[in-house]
């Protein structure tokens, strides 16, 4: 492992441990990064959902990444709905927050709430998602150039004339279309027409629909023989992923026969990676992300210029380099 993989690792333990104790229920729980009984700066932190995985990371590498100092953050779950979002971040205006971290669970709707932060001279942070307008530095990751790597990868890996289904996160966010629209671009610019997407199905970022997904998968797309008629199947998250790799296990379709591709670098990911049952994932660099966070909000606070942009790019993990992330 790579003194670089050796510190994310380092930092998301530490994360993990911090989030425990802390909690991370919708309702600002803190994470303290002092010593006292509360730090002298308190950032509000709106996340998309409690239930998606790599959410959860990324809040837990901030909390690292604070330790030790003198913020404190407030975390609150948006549970993927548009107006508590709003709600959460209007309650943190009133509360007073001196900065505040948002993850849209829609890059349009929340713009009303960024104004009001605006308004209140608050500063915002979008963390891997960005809003579609209003004043904040966005902070993560390209979300096409994920889409644009799993397309580069299959487009090397799949035979002429090859079928791929894609498991596609939730209809109508900006970051699934981004991540379907790199995926497509890749393949086209390969020049690889000859393969062709049988099913383009929404799996809302959920591991047990991809599973119920791909169960009817692989009953449509069955070749009579206990087998399947397609090649490989991208999923915009790797919990999606992960859930169409059970369901291909549970149908007695050996490892590696369908190739799996996934977003995030989840540690269960990378294990898959590793054993041969998932091909690649996309690490999405939570650690990375956080310190970024923070590094942003001190200046923010301090009243220092930050780049409206600041990127953290993904890394593609295959069987090649995956003993460099374990």
């Amino acid at each position: 492992m790579n003194k670089k993989n050796r510190l994310g690792a380092f930092l998301f333990a530490a994360a993990f441990a911090a989030s425990t104790l802390a909690g991370c229920a919708g309702g600002g729980n803190s994470t303290n990064g002092g010593s006292g009984a509360s730090g002298s700066h308190e950032i509000g932190y709106v996340n998309l959902a409690d239930t998606d995985v790599f959410c959860m990371a990324r809040e837990a590498a901030l909390s690292a990444a604070i330790a030790g100092s003198d913020y404190t953050v407030s975390f609150s779950d948006g549970n993927n709905d548009n107006q508590k979002q709003i709600d959460q971040v209007n309650a943190f205006i009133s509360r007073g927050v001196d900065a505040l971290v948002i993850v849209p669970a829609d890059s349009e709707a929340i713009v009303p709430a960024i104004n009001a932060a605006e308004s209140a001279k608050i500063p915002v942070v979008c963390l891997g998602i960005a809003a579609s307008s209003g004043s904040f530095t966005y902070i993560g990751s390209q979300n096409f150039d994920a889409g644009y790597m799993q397309g580069e990868y299959m487009a090397g890996q799949l035979p002429e004339g090859a079928n791929i289904l894609y498991c596609a996160g939730t209809a109508g966010l900006q970051h699934s279309a981004e991540r379907r629209a790199g995926f497509l671009a890749a393949l086209e610019e390969k020049g690889r027409s000859d393969i062709t997407v049988l099913a383009d199905q929404d799996g809302d970022y959920v591991k047990d629909e991809a599973m119920r997904i791909c169960d009817a998968w692989i009953q449509t797309y069955s070749d009579g023989a206990g087998g399947v008629n397609f090649n490989a199947i991208v999923c915009a998250n790797d919990q999606m992923a992960l859930g169409c790799m059970e369901s291909l296990k549970g149908a007695g379709i050996p490892d590696g026969t369908v190739l799996i591709s996934g977003v995030d670098g989840t540690d269960e990911a990378i294990a898959a990676v590793a054993a041969g049952a998932m091909a690649q994932t996309i690490l999405q660099d939570a650690p990375g992300q956080g310190a970024a966070c923070f590094a942003a909000i001190q200046k923010l606070v301090a009243g220092e210029a930050v780049d409206a942009e600041i990127i953290v790019p993904f890394q593609s993990i295959t069987a090649d380099n995956v003993a460099d992330y374990q």
